[in-house]
């Protein structure tokens, strides 16, 4: 077996035991050290192939998230008349559902974060959540005849998407529907 055969294995045996463990006991409670154990390895061989728990989960949820870009792609291109306010609700919808369904991958993601790092390398493998989440709302935001500064609003709005504030409203009684109308008057009243 070639060495990058076994190094792609090695990688897949990582994930999908990390995986695996994040759903039995939650990601907060496991360690790197408990998957390089269950994984029958060394931690410096975990970390040569993932530098913390963020980058792990990221590679865990990519899948995920490139599907909700997929789905929200093709609502953009069948719904292209839609207006820029009911094509916006829906997306933060989306986001807020994936939200809702990986909180706690999430959250380690925002708080492992290196972004000074992140900022400094010019197209990150794997982008964490807000900085994926600014690339699919930016061209929302490029197409309304109001907004100045698409990247701004873009990324504070992505950024205002996190876990923690959505529990929030969730711990407050506001459904996922409630928050999405929400966020659309925030951030797109006056384009409906």
């Amino acid at each position: 077996m070639s060495r990058e055969k076994k190094k792609n294995e090695m990688t897949k045996a990582i994930v999908e035991t990390a995986k695996q463990l994040f759903n039995n006991f939650g990601v907060e409670q496991v360690s790197m050290h408990m998957i390089a154990q269950e994984v029958g390895i060394g931690q410096g061989t975990l970390y040569r192939r993932f530098s913390n728990k963020a980058e792990l989960c990221m590679t865990i949820l990519s899948t995920d998230f490139q599907a909700l870009f997929e789905k929200i792609n093709r609502y953009m291109q069948e719904n292209a008349d839609y207006s820029p306010y009911e094509k916006g609700k829906y997306i933060i919808l989306e986001l807020i559902r994936m939200n809702a369904e990986h909180s706690s991958w999430i959250e380690v993601i925002i708080s492992q974060t290196d972004f000074k790092e992140m900022n400094r390398e010019k197209s990150p493998e794997v982008p964490p959540p807000h900085v994926a989440v600014q690339r699919v709302i930016e061209p929302l935001f490029k197409n309304m005849d109001s907004m100045e500064d698409s990247f701004f609003r873009s990324t504070l709005m992505a950024w205002s998407l996190n876990p923690m504030l959505i529990r929030t409203f969730f711990e407050r009684g506001y459904s996922e529907e409630q928050i999405a109308e929400q966020f659309a008057q925030v951030f797109l009243r006056g384009n409906n």
